[in-house]
């Protein structure tokens, strides 16, 4: 699932620097967007790991409480 997540975000950022010409070079831009996939990558696994981190907690509080 992440290299179909890496793919779209590397191949719309390609694109997008295609349409708007950001840079004469290709070479450039496929740096750019492979760039733009790692940090997408990293940030939502960063944000998904704190996520299910706090989720964990919460349950581990609420079910120490119950069971008394």
């Amino acid at each position: 699932m992440w290299k179909l997540f890496q793919f779209v975000v590397f191949v719309s950022v390609y694109f997008t620097g295609i349409y708007y010409e950001w840079t004469p070079n290709g070479y450039v831009l496929g740096v750019l967007a492979f760039l733009a996939a790692l940090l997408a990558t990293v940030l939502l696994s960063w944000a998904l790991d704190k996520s299910r981190a706090v989720i964990v907690q919460q349950r581990n509080k609420r079910g120490a409480a119950g069971w008394r």
